[in-house]
């Protein structure tokens, strides 16, 4: 199994977990923060069939991986990502 993938954002490293289904054909990636944890969780929501498991978010190119955490929110409903 590959190690979670972490990147570098906002001042500290995070970590990306592959959510459950949210609504039909949607289903979350969450950021969670490793470096420091008192900052609040991220959420997006992504098409179902964009990662059909963690290991395939852990192959998104960490520019990538980044470029979605830049459109997540801090706790509460994720925000689409169609």
């Amino acid at each position: 199994m590959n190690e979670m993938k972490s990147i570098k954002a906002d001042g500290d490293t995070w970590d990306a977990r592959l959510g459950g289904p949210t609504r039909d054909g949607f289903r979350t990636v969450v950021f969670f923060c490793a470096s420091n944890g008192q900052r609040p969780y991220r959420v997006i929501e992504v098409p179902a069939e964009r990662f059909g498991s963690q290991e395939e978010l852990d192959g998104m190119p960490a520019n990538e991986l980044r470029e979605l955490f830049g459109a997540t929110v801090s706790m509460g409903a994720p925000r689409s990502y169609d």
